[in-house]
């Protein structure tokens, strides 16, 4: 989601049909410091992760906000992809064993603000709580698939685009004049995966699972991008030679990946030119295949979830001192401000 210059939201994770997700070790290689916040749900980490990303913003950063693909409508971190520096909530994202060589890490660990007297006392119930989400988590994954083969199912076969057509795209000039649909076929890429290791290329998600349906990030992400909108699956040849293209010209490419599906690509991205080639229109699920009605335990099952897991929240929340973390808020903030100047 965009709102503004220099802010961009999406997700660097997902709940897919092959289970948890995470694109954060395919960005880290860039990275040169890293918060990892500790804690539980509740605890006030997605608060400072928004607090502190706005207050940067405002400085005149440039800030990547990553949500949180287990609760969309929350903060999972931050990434300032200019100058190496994230913050992320551990509880939010995959274990820490995508911790990468090289970076530097601070640790904040959020229990120093709960009381450990509550703690203790909500000790059974948020054991009990945290067993119940891993469970319903691994039902999500499995209806998720049976979801999969479905909207698989339903979609048509399409031609390939035409390379004449992606060699005008990847040599015109750098910021067109006017928004372009384009009616003919649009090969969308299986085998994404393979095309991640290529470091010119940035994956992310830009879906997010709810109870009430697809939040879709797109339209905001791509606001102020000229689109090209294709129609179509591709094919990985074409999604191959496109790449190849943008390598040749030193483009940066950063790739939408489908959320369901994490092998098809469904946009490609040149942020230096302003241009997003996409499948179909990004406002429309239907052309991504997203259109169709969740089945009734898979709704069933995600509201379960969202259920327990602001229960869980509540039962943190009692044992915060949330006056002791606003005032630690201008420390973090300080802190990384004086990263940053020393970098400069």
């Amino acid at each position: 989601m965009r709102s503004k210059t220099g802010v961009r939201h999406y997700f660097a994770e997902g709940i897919t049909t092959r289970g948890y997700i995470s694109l954060l070790p395919n960005m880290m290689p860039s990275w040169q410091r890293a918060y990892i916040l500790l804690g539980g749900p509740g605890t006030g980490k997605s608060t400072l992760i928004k607090v502190i990303g706005l207050e940067l913003l405002d400085r005149g950063y440039d800030i990547d906000f990553l949500r949180s693909a287990r609760d969309p409508d929350s903060m999972a971190g931050f990434i300032m992809p200019r100058k190496g520096l994230a913050m992320l909530d551990a509880m939010e994202v995959s274990p820490l064993r995508w911790r990468a060589p090289g970076v530097v890490e601070n640790f904040i660990d959020f229990n120093v603000f709960c009381s450990e007297l509550n703690l203790e006392k909500q000790r059974t119930t948020i054991l009990r709580l945290e067993n119940q989400l891993q469970e319903l988590q691994m039902i999500l994954e499995e209806e998720l698939a049976a979801e999969l083969g479905v909207l698989i199912g339903n979609r048509p076969g399409k031609l390939p685009l035409e390379r004449e057509d992606l060699s005008w795209i990847l040599g015109n000039s750098a910021h067109l004049k006017v928004k372009k649909e384009h009616t003919g076929p649009w090969p969308l890429a299986k085998n994404a995966l393979r095309l991640l290791q290529k470091s010119v290329v940035n994956p992310y998600f830009l879906h997010g699972l709810t109870a009430e349906g697809w939040l879709n990030l797109a339209p905001y992400f791509l606001a102020d991008f000229d689109q090209i909108r294709l129609e179509g699956e591709e094919t990985l040849d074409a999604l191959d030679w496109v790449l190849r293209e943008a390598q040749q010209l030193g483009q940066r490419i950063d790739i939408v990946l489908h959320p369901l599906n994490p092998d098809e690509v469904i946009g490609i991205v040149f942020p230096e030119r302003h241009l997003a080639i996409w499948q179909g229109n990004p406002e429309n699920l239907k052309d991504q295949g997203l259109d169709r009605p969740f089945s009734k335990k898979l709704v069933e099952t995600l509201a379960s979830w969202q259920t327990h897991r602001a229960e869980l929240k509540g039962h943190y929340m009692e044992t915060v001192n949330f006056d002791q973390l606003d005032s630690y808020r201008e420390t973090i903030l300080n802190q990384i401000l004086g990263n940053l100047q020393k970098k400069t």
